[in-house]
């Protein structure tokens, strides 16, 4: 007698594999057709899942008496929480691949309430097309796959060697294929995508904690990317607490921290200027403030830049366009004078003039019919506000044609995502931006900051490729 065929009563084969599947739980487990009784039932018991389901074919479904009995021999060891009773046996065969999908498919929709990560498929049965179809469906969905593994001798398995497995996840070797995808779109802008891969692998390979901070960065930098600050600030938070930052972040930790700083402006200037009736006085004090109107500035410029990377010149106009403004909304609030209410008795106060000279500021730029300064009732708009700030002779622009911002600005007043019908072609974005990074530099001047370490901590951190 060979040892595959030495009888070993199944309450010995049970105790001896109960050992190996120690500590391994899921609430529902998908079985498919077998000839032969010990697998399913030494699943069954040795899980003892809250559900089961079998997926048979016409040949095997005489063998769930078996099943029963053999689990009958075990029942002082193993109390089953599912009881034969409510085995969920789907109708039909299947033995082919569309089948089993078709029949998975059936058994997640009936238990909807279970995470995809609390139920298990069993590889160990069935027919190899079957085995085959459950792994495929298994990895997509993101389902745990268990298989009773065994001594073997004269090609059968030895009784009493059985023993749980749990395939190693494929992502444990060739996650770092799907990382490099992950990196190519972060650093193309792309980081919804990339979060969404680098949360998959970080999950699918535990053992490396870079991927977890990868896509809190992507979820940072998507959260900003959408003038989400306190989400993104959130995210970057959890970046930033890790002790041992991926290599390729170690030596931007100093510029993240910076970026940190950056969203904590961002957020409160948009406290400020989001309420749904924001008092002028605090409007103002949230405009004047030089590092959130930094902060603000440098998130519409970097996104602006990004855009134009994606060569999105449509959205990328408008984004300049709004630096534009604010450029001039910050200048105007330091005199007092709020574009979305203007009151102009401080700056009166300062120009007594003003008016005179905002009228001759509307001669110069050709204006045939000259406007007193504008109401409290109506708000300022873009040009309109140059032409102020050239009236109140303010050194952003003093010396400085505001007639080009005039000239230049119909590009993204004719683009499709404001006034007009048709995109913004490369050369016409071009030369609307020239006059930004024109103005951009004359404010850095006056306000005695480096542009480029503005627009070093505004640059999203890329990832080594």
């Amino acid at each position: 007698m060979t040892a595959s065929d030495k009888r070993i009563p199944f309450p010995e084969i049970f105790a001896s594999f109960r050992a190996t599947a120690d500590g391994c739980a899921f609430r529902g487990l998908v079985l498919v057709g077998t000839l032969q009784a010990d697998t399913p039932a030494l699943l069954i018991a040795g899980l003892n899942p809250e559900r089961v389901a079998f997926l048979l074919t016409d040949q095997s479904r005489p063998k769930l008496d078996e099943v029963r009995q053999r689990l009958a021999q075990v029942a002082d060891q193993a109390p089953l929480r599912c009881s034969p009773d409510d085995w969920f046996c789907l109708d039909g065969d299947y033995s082919s691949v569309l089948r089993v999908y078709t029949g998975l498919r059936t058994v997640l929709d009936r238990w909807r309430d279970l995470e995809r990560h609390e139920i298990a498929v069993d590889l160990t049965g069935g027919k190899s097309t079957m085995t085959v179809g459950l792994a495929k469906a298994a990895h997509v969905l993101r389902l745990a796959a268990v298989y009773v593994d065994s001594d073997y001798a004269d090609g059968r398995p030895v009784p009493g060697t059985q023993r749980l497995a749990t395939p190693e996840d494929p992502y444990t070797v060739f996650g770092d294929l799907e990382a490099a995808e992950a990196r190519r779109l972060h650093n193309n802008h792309d980081y919804a995508s990339a979060e969404k891969i680098f949360r998959d692998l970080a999950q699918r390979a535990p053992d490396n904690p870079d991927y977890a901070i990868y896509a809190d960065l992507a979820a940072a930098y998507l959260a900003w990317d959408g003038f989400a600050p306190h989400q993104a600030g959130e995210a970057l938070d959890r970046v930033l607490a890790r002790a041992d930052l991926p290599a390729d972040l170690q030596p931007a930790r100093g510029v993240l921290q910076a970026q940190r700083e950056t969203l904590a402006q961002l957020t409160a200037i948009n406290r400020r200027l989001t309420q749904r009736r924001t008092p002028p006085a605090d409007a103002l004090t949230a405009l004047r403030d030089l590092n959130q109107g930094l902060a603000l500035l440098g998130s519409l410029h970097s996104a602006a830049l990004r855009r134009a990377a994606q060569e999105r010149y449509d959205v990328t106009a408008l984004m300049r366009y709004r630096c534009l403004e604010l450029l001039s909304q910050h200048r105007l609030a330091t005199y007092g004078i709020w574009t979305a209410e203007p009151s102009f008795d401080a700056a009166l106060r300062r120009v007594p003039d003003l008016d005179d000279r905002y009228r001759q500021a509307q001669r110069d730029q050709g204006f045939r019919k000259q406007y007193p300064l504008p109401s409290s009732e109506r708000s300022i708009a873009l040009f309109d506000g140059y032409m102020l700030l050239q009236a109140l002779d303010d050194p952003l622009v003093r010396g400085w044609n505001i007639g080009d911002i005039r000239q230049r600005s119909y590009v993204r007043n004719t683009s499709i995502l404001a006034h007009g019908f048709r995109p913004i072609s490369s050369l016409e974005y071009e030369q609307f931006a020239d006059i930004v990074e024109e103005l951009l530099d004359r404010f850095f001047a006056l306000i005695g900051r480096s542009r480029q370490e503005w627009e070093r901590v505004h640059r999203f951190v890329s990832l080594a490729a």
